[in-house]
């Protein structure tokens, strides 16, 4: 109904969450082209989603949370790279 508050709240999420990065996330996002993820950190889903950028370039992507915090992780991956891209899908709490 238009207009009308709903008098329950809605749950918390990790995205909603105002808690602080742990010292792993922190450690993650200051050298966020390292390959391995920290032990905290458990994926999502167990198939990449393989994509194209806008250059048409190839790349695939891994959701990732913490355990311990509750951040929110991409972790992105081209083809014949050495390095690849943690970036957190929200900015951290600090």
């Amino acid at each position: 109904m238009a207009g009308m508050k709903s008098a329950v709240p809605p749950l918390p999420t990790p995205a909603m969450s105002s808690r602080p990065a742990c010292t792993h996330c922190l450690a993650l996002a200051d050298d966020s082209r390292r390959r391995e993820p920290h032990p905290c950190l458990a994926l999502r889903n167990t198939a990449p989603l393989v994509s194209q950028s806008a250059a048409g370039v190839p790349f695939s992507m891994m959701s990732f949370i913490c355990r311990e915090c509750g951040t929110s992780w991409r972790l992105y991956d081209r083809a014949n790279e050495l390095f690849v891209s943690w970036v957190p899908e929200h900015p951290l709490v600090r």
